[in-house]
């Protein structure tokens, strides 16, 4: 009987050794198992991060390559434009600096030296020189004080006036409510309105000649300059211009406009330009009337 329990109770350890080395094994494979799957898991993060770090890498250099083609258009249309800008300054500088203009002022100074009328001569040679100066001192500039500009076209009219005798009444009204000295407009803009009133409008005409330069502000801060004229209207105008053999081609206008639809795309507001046939109740032609509606600068 002892042999055989003693049997039993080797049978017996040996069983539960052999169930331990199996719970041992089965634990031992399954934390293997584990560690591999787990060393898997890990391999696929680190090949995610890879990608997803290759992906960055190649995006920023998209980016990159993207913002640096971006930059170089941009550049190319800012010098377009500045290109643009500095023709036009040029132009403007060219049609209020005109031979013609210069000509007729130097001639009819001349004409006051041989008349011996030397005050005279002396007078306008002054303002002739004052204007250069400030017309070659603004054009270097985007935006003067509206009191220079009134100081440029004053002089402006007094030269130009030599040769109508001064018969042209050339007058500037401004509202109470606007300080021209703090209040700045581009530079250039009115003497080519004055210019073609003086003409187109009143070198053919007959008597009386009157330009009324009229300056007023609204509550949108708006500058509206009202230059007015009592010529002989846009309609005859055209008419003598078809029929005069050496005509004079108008261009300072055209660039004032250009230069105005530049300034434009700096600010919230846009330049506006309005020109009004005067007519009488008899549809008789008054002359012309140019409005340009100016944001403050």
């Amino acid at each position: 009987m002892k042999a055989d329990n003693l049997d039993k109770e080797i049978v017996n350890a040996s069983t539960a050794r052999y169930v331990t080395d199996i719970n041992f094994r089965y634990d031992s494979e399954k934390k293997s198992s584990e560690i591999q799957t787990l060393a898997q898991e890990n391999e696929m993060i680190q090949m995610k991060l890879r990608t997803s770090r290759t992906t960055l890498l190649i995006g920023s250099i998209a980016l990159a390559l993207l913002a640096g083609i971006f930059y170089i258009l941009y550049r190319q249309y800012q010098l377009k434009n500045e290109k643009k800008v500095l023709t036009l300054e040029q132009s403007m500088l060219r049609s209020q600096m005109n031979p013609h203009f210069l000509f007729n002022s130097l001639n009819s100074i001349k004409l006051y030296i041989i008349n011996n009328e030397q005050k005279n001569a002396v007078h306008y040679l002054n303002k002739f020189s004052k204007l250069v100066r400030k017309i070659l001192e603004s054009s270097s500039m985007r935006e003067i004080p509206l009191a220079e500009e009134l100081e440029t076209v004053d002089l402006y009219m007094n030269i130009e006036n030599i040769r109508f005798s001064n018969e042209i009444d050339f007058k500037i009204r401004i509202d109470e409510n606007i300080d021209t000295h703090t209040v700045k407009i581009p530079s250039l803009i009115l003497q080519p309105f004055l210019e073609n009133a003086i003409w187109h409008g009143l070198s053919p005409k007959k008597g009386e000649k009157i330009i009324d330069l009229h300056i007023t502000k609204d509550k949108q801060d708006f500058i509206h300059i009202t230059i007015s004229d009592n010529g002989v209207g846009r309609v005859m105008a055209d008419k003598i211009k078809r029929n005069k053999v050496l005509k004079r081609k108008s261009v300072g206008i055209e660039i004032t406009k250009e230069r105005l639809a530049n300034f434009s795309k700096d600010l919230q507001n846009s330049f506006e330009v309005e020109i009004v046939d005067l007519y009488d109740e008899n549809q008789e032609p008054l002359g012309t009337k140019v409005i340009l509606h100016v944001p403050t600068v």
